[in-house]
């Protein structure tokens, strides 16, 4: 048996690096240990030995006893008992009683030993250690230093709890540290939680630095009402140094057995990363169901970086059955894609394919996504100039597929000139671009052109002012109105295709925007000004923002013809009221928001509100609600937060109020001590848009120092709390 990494390593005695000692100790919380009481240590600055002692005799034969507090210092170790002989000669110290090594990384009491000082190398007998970078101490009935680079231990014991205190202890009939060969090697190893046997292995091999070493990880253990009991067994397999990968055996009790790879390859040049999982026999499902993916990020040449994205799974219904949350279950359709930039100084070149494979049979054929087969997009500009004159260039050209539809190429090319003209308090930026766009169209509507065109230009002026006033003793506010003026001519685009364009959503920076739309199918038309009034307030010692509020409004000059496919025109002569908003509403406690207000319909359209009240990493309050007229209703909260010094508690709700269901929650437990935490979970979420839910508890164990056991709910949380960390 062996593992990736293990901390037996920290046994090197005699003054072995601490680099060597700690490699391969995870990162733990340590701030609820006693902190471990240090001597302080003779430092003379010279690899000479030293030597303090009550008594010293000195025989014929060159050797010296010395009696009564004695200190042999050598470097940065320093030997004390109460009696020594130290031959001068060989360098060679004997102790017949107990004695203490220290250095500045680890502390070795024995009941009696020997070491040669000239060649670091030595023996202890019945000897209790201290490891102080990892909190960690232990016992061995014997250690054997033969030579700077190997280190052997009998009857060895590692746990990183205080003394008196160890929940959990490994321990070893026979360790073997090989530090030339960068290999440990341990028998008849033994992992006691609470002074249960929880792991055995008869051979233990491990790294004893930060390298990678084949072998098992810590289990996942969790259970579902979609999958039963779930067991998980990561293996890990170091193929090279830059290539590894995990193959991980998974029984779910109520669909069967299957397997889980994952790939790495790292080079000067290129990641990538091979996943796959396979189910042969799904009992639930009736047949084998199979996911696999590839990404790769890579810079060939200079300039030239890569891109490949790669999946594909088995059914339309894989994630609904198999995935672990609404975002992954919920997926309608998987991107696989493969592209290429080439930057340069003012200049850039991307090259891309992009295709799907679609997991609603639902979607319409007018509702599939097009593919592009291929894209190839240029942007550039023109160096800086002393007037200050930004010259812009993009272009794109786009081969879009989709059955049962209207195909074809798109070319749409974009040179722009921008002028930003600055003063102390005011900012004028007039703008102009020209837009031209054709296409080259199979399958297209009777009637309508094959090789249709558009070209319009598109002109803008931003401008504003800066106004500030004291507001206090230690507080500015700004005052900032902002002018933003559009001009779009109406150009006829109903015989246009729609291959990758959308109405954007209405927000406070829609604004400032000079196409109401995303993609090139469609440029809105467009003679408008839009006013914005931002205020802020600002502490002038720390330069921190205590309140900011933005307020905005667009007025049109005349209705918008150009719309999508089945859209009315729009011919009010104002836009949404739209605003943002920010706050550090108190100490540990800030605030954030947006809304848009219909004033015709006198209702919100959309709105979005979040208060977080955060103390540290681990003392957390979020409070988010999202809103959207006819379409979303939700609110969030979640929290992480100490009861005690040892317990913590967690949860989240997360709610449909238009629905009427919850969307996702779960309520959990830690508790944390000096060396080591449990968690519990308990998780129940919407696996389908058809509302199926999905059931959970999950545990885990984290020996601090060692590795965790179970499911990884540390990690969870992080990526479903906001601005949470972990301690271990």
């Amino acid at each position: 048996m062996a593992i990736r990494r293990c901390t037996l390593a920290l046994l090197g005695m005699l003054g072995a690096p601490a680099a060597v000692l700690a490699a391969g100790l995870p990162t733990s919380d340590w701030q609820l240990c006693p902190a471990p009481a240090r001597p302080t240590l003779p430092s003379y600055g010279d690899d000479l030995v030293h030597v303090l002692a009550d008594k010293a005799f000195l025989k014929q034969s060159g050797v010296s006893e010395l009696l009564g507090n004695v200190q042999i210092t050598r470097g940065d170790q320093t030997l004390m008992s109460q009696a020594l002989s130290y031959d001068n000669l060989t360098q060679e110290v004997v102790s017949p009683g107990s004695l203490t090594l220290e250095t500045p990384t680890m502390q070795i009491r024995g009941g009696s030993g020997r070491f040669n000082l000239g060649q670091r190398s030595g023996e202890v007998n019945d000897t209790r250690y201290q490891y102080y970078p990892a909190h960690a101490q232990g016992r061995a009935g014997h250690i054997s230093r033969k030579n700077p680079s190997l280190t052997t231990l009998t009857n060895a014991t590692y746990s990183t709890c205080p003394i008196g205190h160890q929940a959990w202890v490994l321990s070893a009939s026979s360790v073997r540290l090989d530090q030339k060969a960068d290999q440990g090697v341990a028998r008849n190893v033994v992992l006691r939680f609470k002074n249960v046997p929880i792991l055995y292995t008869p051979y233990l091999s491990f790294p004893i630095s930060n390298k990678r070493k084949s072998g098992l990880l810590p289990p996942i253990i969790g259970e579902s009402t979609n999958s039963g009991f779930e067991y998980r067994q990561p293996i890990y397999w170091n193929i090279a140094p830059q290539a590894d990968a995990t193959f991980t055996p998974q029984v779910l009790t109520r669909r069967g057995v299957g397997l889980g790879v994952e790939a790495r390859y790292l080079s000067s040049k290129s990641y990538s990363v091979l996943e796959g999982n396979y189910l042969p026999n799904d009992k639930l499902y009736g047949n084998s169901r199979w996911l696999y993916a590839f990404h790769q990020q890579a810079t060939p040449l200079p300039g030239l970086s890569t891109h490949i994205n790669y999946n594909r799974v088995s059914d339309n219904a894989y994630f609904n059955d198999l995935g672990n949350s609404l975002d992954v279950s919920s997926t309608t359709e998987l991107e696989r894609s493969a592209a290429a930039t080439y930057s340069a100084a003012n200049w850039n070149l991307t090259t891309r394919v992009q295709k799907y494979q679609v997991l609603d049979p639902t979607l319409s054929a007018s509702e599939l996504p097009y593919e592009r087969l291929p894209q190839i997009s240029f942007n550039g500009w023109l160096p800086d100039n002393p007037l200050g004159l930004q010259t812009t260039l993009n272009t794109d050209w786009t081969r879009f597929v989709r059955r049962d539809s209207v195909t074809g190429s798109r070319f749409d090319v974009t040179p722009g000139l921008r002028l930003p003209l600055t003063g102390p308090a005011w900012f004028l930026t007039p703008a102009l671009k020209y837009r031209y766009t054709s296409y080259h169209l199979q399958d297209q509507a009777p009637g309508t052109s094959a090789d249709p065109t558009r070209s319009l230009p598109i002109a803008s002026l931003d401008t504003g002012l800066y106004f500030e006033r004291n507001a206090g003793a230690h507080t500015l506010q700004t005052l900032e109105p902002r002018l933003y003026y559009l001009y779009v001519p109406y150009r006829d685009q109903q015989g246009l295709p729609v291959f990758d364009t959308s109405l954007n959503d209405f927000s406070f920076s829609q604004l400032f925007s000079d196409n109401r739309f995303s993609g090139s199918d469609r440029v809105g038309d467009a003679n408008q000004l839009s006013v914005a009034l931002t205020t802020r307030f600002i502490n002038t010692d720390t330069g921190s923002e205590l309140f900011s509020a933005s307020l905005g409004q667009i007025l049109y000059f005349r209705p918008r013809k150009v719309t999508l496919p089945g859209a009315p025109v729009e011919t009010q002569h104002r836009s949404d009221y739209a605003g943002r908003l920010s706050a550090a509403l108190a100490d540990h406690w800030n605030a954030t928001g947006d809304a848009t207000y219909n004033p015709y319909d006198h209702a919100v359209d959309s709105a979005y509100m979040g208060v977080q009240y955060h103390l540290d990493r681990q003392r957390l309050i979020n409070l988010g609600y999202q809103f959207r007229r006819n379409k979303v209703d939700q609110s969030d909260v979640s929290f992480i937060w100490p009861l005690n010094a040892h317990w913590q508690a967690t949860g989240r709700w997360n709610f449909s109020v238009r629905d009427g269901r919850v969307l996702d929650a779960f309520a959990g437990l830690q508790y944390d001590s000096c060396c080591w935490a449990a968690r519990v979970l308990a998780r129940r979420y919407v696996t389908s848009t058809d509302g199926k839910y999905n059931s959970g508890i999950y545990f885990e164990l984290v020996l601090k120092g060692l590795g965790n056991l179970g499911n990884p709910i540390g990690s969870y949380l992080q990526r479903t709390i906001p601005d949470y960390a972990p301690s271990s």
